[in-house]
């Protein structure tokens, strides 16, 4: 006798007591009545052939994905795990159409606050999708640059001792990425550059938890299983070595395309010119910006649409890869506005990408929520950026030189309702680094105020 899904129980319930989910209905949110909709649905559907029916899958999808929105994790997991069963008895154990709902899975997991479950299985994902067997198309790509970002979802929110786990599961699965896609598309496919760029982001989050120090920054000095450890200032220059020679890849690739692709060379040098400022070397960061304005001069852009894209300083490193010009005019964060004696005011909003790196912007989607403006729990300050100026200060016994940074910083305004430490929040804002604002390819000086605001 065939086990009752739990569509057919739910539908059940619902006939036997119709009166009273009448009665209830007033009380429902449209939410919950919709996914009440789609419960009915699929329950029909499931009596007229059987749970492990192909035509379910796509639903079962979609709704499992509503049931995380809507906080129904359980149920989503129940629903999660019926269409990977339903695509391993249809086409193997090994399948690559399950991907996407494993992952699912995980972030189900993950939302939950479970990542010893969800650890698990990201363990399972990662020897299926590094099984030779598989192929390489755009779907295997995604499933692994989607467990990539939900390895630095843990970073930010599994526990503090598992966060150089996580760094270094996302660089294994990165580096797999960036394997499998030149072995089916070649070396100067225009693909390549947003993987690589992801991989260089890591590099600086890796960097910067090196220097913050603490049992993250220990393990990932670690190199041998004897625990012999290379100091931070190697560690870093490690980093810095495998940003830029990724980012001269991305370059290279736009260079060896079968007409050169200024566009692309131009935006490269960008990003090499951030990679420097991020790392402390004005002058190659000066030499980067001053050829990224003329390879797009070179390539027939307006100089004044030129500098309206660089009129607007920019908080680096950059999360995502711009890959062409239409794409940096989308990209444009707030005009910068001018007071009565000319001088312009560059506005930034900042949010803390976790209680675990809390002066960081999350580098992935999973987990947030789009910043909003609220009343509670920010601070506004206001600072001088002087282009490549280089600044120097002493904190916690440590001599920082720092490029791009905020100087002058002063607080404007504050509504915190939690106890705040204002030297350390100050200190990190004066980490923040900077893509100044430019003229013709020349740094500028600018004011500047920023909104801080805590995690949710």
């Amino acid at each position: 006798m065939r086990k009752p899904s739990i569509f057919s129980l739910i539908t059940c319930l619902a006939v036997l007591a119709t009166g009273t989910v009448c009665a209830q209905q007033s009380l429902l949110t449209e939410q919950d009545l919709g996914l009440q909709e789609i419960r009915e649905t699929l329950a029909n559907l499931e009596l007229s052939s059987s749970r492990l029916d192909r035509r379910m899958l796509e639903p079962l999808g979609q709704f499992g994905q509503q049931l995380m929105d809507a906080g129904h994790f359980d149920e989503a997991h129940q629903v999660l795990d019926q269409a990977v069963q339903i695509v391993r008895v249809s086409e193997g154990l090994y399948s690559q159409n399950q991907f996407p709902y494993l992952l699912s899975r995980i972030e189900n997991y993950g939302n939950q606050g479970d990542w010893d479950h969800a650890s698990d299985l990201i363990e399972h994902l990662e020897w299926l999708l590094r099984r030779g067997e598989n192929f390489i198309n755009v779907e295997l790509m995604d499933s692994i640059l989607n467990l990539v970002d939900i390895h630095l979802w843990g970073v930010a929110n599994d526990s503090p001792f598992l966060q150089s786990s996580h760094f270094r599961g996302a660089r294994r699965l990165n580096e797999l990425a960036i394997r499998a896609a030149i072995r089916a598309w070649g070396p100067t496919d225009t693909r390549l550059p947003e993987i690589l760029y992801k991989q260089v982001v890591q590099d600086y989050l890796q960097a910067v938890a090196v220097e913050a120090g603490g049992k993250t920054g220990i393990a990932l000095r670690t190199f041998s299983e004897g625990g012999y450890a290379r100091t931070r200032r190697e560690t870093r220059i490690s980093y810095y070595y495998s940003g830029l020679r990724n980012l001269n890849v991305i370059r290279q690739i736009y260079l060896n395309q079968q007409e050169p692709d200024l566009v692309g060379m131009a935006l490269a040098e960008m990003y090499i010119a951030d990679w420097q400022v991020l790392f402390g070397y004005p002058d190659a960061a000066a030499g980067s910006y001053a050829r990224s304005y003329e390879l797009l001069l070179e390539a027939g852009i307006a100089a004044s649409a030129i500098n309206q894209f660089y009129a607007h300083p920019k908080m680096i490193p950059a999360l995502n890869f711009i890959t062409d010009w239409d794409s940096t005019l989308a990209s444009l964060d707030q005009p910068i506005t001018v007071d009565q004696d000319g001088v312009g005011t560059a506005k930034f909003n900042f949010q803390q990408w976790s209680a675990q790196f809390p002066h960081y912007e999350a580098p992935v989607d999973f987990g947030s929520n789009e910043l909003t403006a609220t009343d509670e729990d920010f601070a506004m300050f206001s600072f001088n950026l002087a282009g490549l100026e280089e600044a120097s200060r002493w904190y916690r016994g440590r001599f920082k030189k720092e490029v791009s940074s905020p100087q002058n910083l002063e607080l404007v305004s504050q509504n915190f309702n939690q106890q705040v430490d204002w030297m350390e929040l100050e200190n990190a804002i004066m980490d923040f680094r900077f893509r100044p604002k430019l003229v013709d390819g020349v740094p500028q000086s600018v004011n500047a105020t920023l909104v801080y605001y805590l995690a949710e």
